[in-house]
């Protein structure tokens, strides 16, 4: 390890160690889940030729040429019609039910947990992934290739989605998740929406690109304070928020991300603040089980992208000076022993004594990037080497790597 690399750990540990707010420079994004520091620091090493995160820097380049020739993408595009009569409303099914093969026309639907059906991606959630995927794809190209192309493309994704009238969604999730013959959407549709908080880190990176006009600029920061005043205000998002399992850590994800993202810290403080007492304690055993989420036929999954949200919140209210990572309840619960379960079944994937009926690999590796995080804000040497041992190489190329700090060596 050189020397600079050695003193950026150095810096890294007092931020997340330290529960005081992050300045900003001037010009600077402002990115919740991203880090601005690590970035820079990123672009220096492949520019130097350091291999390191050539893998994940390959990988995003064939991700954003990709997307260079796909899109643009929008609600309007749905042939189905919201129960609204508007195109313009977002729409999505629910992922796990299906026509009932006991009713003619199949209706109402009935579930089958975990076993997703294809006729959701007629809708609009296949859409929102694809364009969400594209901008921040080609926005991260655009910072580390300096290559102005990809902006100007991920640029042309965004007008269409949320600033055309002709195309633009509604800043609402009304018809999230609805069940043919049940409901016209409900409010675990939310949850369509969890990627926001990257998404929106991707707009403020990109807003320092040029591509974007004044206007523009201000048209997608209006978007998204309509959309986070109906996602804290409406019936759907204060149900969301007061639900017991992994939709109400994924709703403070998007709030808090989304806040951050217009500036107001003191709800993502509020959000990291409340977490210990509305989220820790009755979601996380003494043993570290989440028992909510190990009743799903897909429990290590719905456990790991259930502990990736409390880190993802976590590491925002470190951003507002608020630090949960210590915090245990009175079972003894925490974010931290929530981990060491699910690390405890590392290569024991048999002895895993719940269901898992997906594929466990890519479940594994979600859960590497969690071990990866955690490595630095506990500063713990043994997580550092379950990265390095059993993660790296399988997980080397992804993106995250190039914009969530972590501990590495060249």
């Amino acid at each position: 390890m050189n020397l600079r690399h050695i003193l950026f750990i150095a810096f890294l540990t007092v931020l997340f160690s330290s529960c005081e707010e992050k300045s900003i420079t001037p010009g600077e994004p402002r990115l919740g889940g991203w880090d601005y520091e690590w970035m820079k620091m990123v672009r220096n090493d492949l520019n130097a030729g350091n291999s390191y995160f050539r893998p994940a820097y390959d990988r995003l380049i064939e991700d954003a040429d990709t997307a260079m020739s796909e899109g643009a993408f929008s609600v309007t595009y749905k042939k189905m019609m919201p129960p609204s009569g508007n195109k313009h409303d977002y729409m999505s099914m629910g992922p796990y039910w299906w026509p009932d093969p006991e009713k003619e026309n199949g209706l109402p639907y009935i579930r089958r947990d975990g076993e997703v059906n294809p006729e959701r991606n007629e809708l609009d959630s296949f859409q929102k992934n694809k364009m969400i995927d594209g901008v921040r794809s080609l926005s991260m190209a655009w910072f580390f290739s300096g290559e102005h192309k990809y902006a100007e493309k991920a640029a042309g994704l965004l007008r269409v989605w949320f600033l055309n009238k002709e195309t633009l969604m509604n800043p609402h999730l009304e018809y999230a998740q609805a069940i043919p013959g049940i409901a016209p959407g409900r409010f675990i549709g939310l949850i369509d929406g969890a990627s926001f908080h990257t998404l929106v880190d991707a707009i403020a990176l990109l807003e320092t690109s040029g591509v974007l006009s004044s206007d523009e600029k201000d048209g997608l920061r209006t978007w998204f304070k309509r959309y986070f005043r109906w996602l804290v205000e409406s019936d759907h998002g204060k149900s969301e928020d007061n639900y017991k399992n992994n939709h109400s850590v994924a709703y403070d994800l998007q709030s808090s991300g989304i806040a951050y993202f217009l500036g107001d810290d003191d709800f993502v403080a509020r959000k990291a603040r409340e977490l210990p007492r509305r989220r820790i304690d009755p979601m996380i055993e003494g043993d570290g089980r989440q028992p909510e989420e190990l009743i799903r036929t897909k429990a290590f999954g719905y456990s790991v992208a259930n502990l990736g949200n409390f880190f993802g919140v976590g590491e925002k209210g470190l951003k507002v000076g608020v630090n949960i990572f210590g915090y245990a309840n009175q079972k003894g619960g925490s974010i931290q022993k929530a981990l060491d379960f699910l690390v405890g079944y590392i290569g024991r994937e048999k002895g895993w004594p719940y269901q898992q009926i997906a594929n466990w690999e890519a479940v594994g590796n979600q859960l590497g990037l969690v071990v990866r995080s955690a490595a630095l804000i506990y500063k713990n040497g043994s997580y550092q080497k379950l990265w390095e041992d059993t993660f790296y190489e399988r997980m080397k190329s992804n993106w995250s790597l190039l914009v969530i700090p972590g501990i590495h060596e060249n």
